[in-house]
């Protein structure tokens, strides 16, 4: 009965995420300061964007339900800015792939260079728990929005988390050897890169592709 009332507060105004005033305090600061310790998770629920049940687990403190309906809200285009706030409230809640989420929607937009200094952080702090979308991010982060960008800094990272962990950090090195700015590499190289990228978990890595710069949208 006491999951059945709290369920009809949150509801009467589902459409968006409440929040007190310690989180909107919590938003404005960076979260990588505010998180706690973070985790990987195993496997995440599948939740419609409408799914009261997830929002209700996600208000109450569950991070795996917020991760959930903020892929949904991704997939529901005026609900952008929630799936920023879900991602948000996942990460301050210690899922890794929030954090990386959540970071990346800060480094996508018009952000200050304070935000963008925030996102770097978040992207490090959820790659410290081997986050392997984190770790390729911040190998992006290095080489697109740092000035002067450290390119042997860069590809340190990124052949090291590259062969430590596979997956994101893979296509990215791929993608940045191809250009020309990280020094010598063998063409062949580049499909290496991106089928370990495939075997490490990264989608967009799979299949046939000419170059490493189409896989990136």
């Amino acid at each position: 009965m006491v999951v059945g009332g709290l369920a009809i507060a949150i509801c009467a105004g589902c459409g968006q995420e409440r929040r007190t005033g310690d989180d909107q305090r919590k938003e404005e600061s960076c979260v990588a300061e505010s998180v706690g310790t973070l985790h990987l998770l195993s496997t995440v629920p599948q939740c419609p964007f409408d799914d009261w049940i997830c929002r209700v687990k996600c208000t109450v403190g569950d991070g795996a339900s917020c991760l959930a309906m903020a892929y949904a809200a991704e997939e529901n285009t005026p609900a952008t800015d929630e799936a920023s706030r879900l991602y948000h409230r996942g990460c301050l809640l210690g899922v890794a792939i929030a954090c990386t989420n959540y970071a990346a929607h800060i480094w996508a937009g018009e952000a200050s260079d304070d935000r963008l200094a925030c996102a770097r952080r978040t992207f490090e702090k959820a790659c410290a728990v081997k986050e392997p979308f984190a770790c390729g991010m911040v190998g992006r982060f290095l080489l697109e929005s740092t000035t002067p960008v450290p390119y042997a800094e860069g590809r340190r990272h990124l052949e090291t988390t590259c062969a430590e962990l596979g997956g994101f950090s893979c296509r990215v090195l791929a993608k940045h050897l191809e250009s020309g700015k990280l020094g010598e590499y063998r063409p062949e190289d580049i499909q290496g890169l991106l089928k370990r990228a495939c075997a490490g978990g990264d989608p967009d890595g799979c299949g046939e592709h000419v170059t490493a710069a189409e896989t990136f949208k």
